[in-house]
């Protein structure tokens, strides 16, 4: 991402024991005065299970699982919802198959 400088942002990453994971992002724009943030977590279900949740300023929330079908191999599915207009639609679901060697 470019920004030419306009842009400054942080963000914080906490593990709170093994299987919680917590994080926020924050990011502020010059000129628009326009300030965004998320907060995030991960939960580790078991040794092949987790499952994750963030929801940002502008009311999107998104929801994950992640499965560990064998080594190597890992099922994620995912939802983003408008929160504040969930009758609307434009609700986002995802699937993914990630390959590790």
């Amino acid at each position: 991402m470019q920004n030419d400088g306009n842009e400054v942002g942080t963000s914080v990453y906490h593990r709170i024991n093994d299987q919680l994971e917590t994080g926020v992002q924050l990011a502020w724009t010059a000129g628009t005065n326009q300030t965004r943030f998320a907060l995030a977590s991960k939960y580790q279900l078991d040794s092949q299970t987790a499952i994750g949740a963030k929801v940002n300023n502008i009311c999107q929330v998104g929801l994950s699982f992640q499965q560990l079908l064998r080594p190597g191999f890992k099922l994620i599915l995912s939802a983003l919802f408008e929160a504040r207009n969930l009758n609307a639609g434009g609700h986002k679901v995802g699937l993914g198959l990630e390959l590790e060697s």
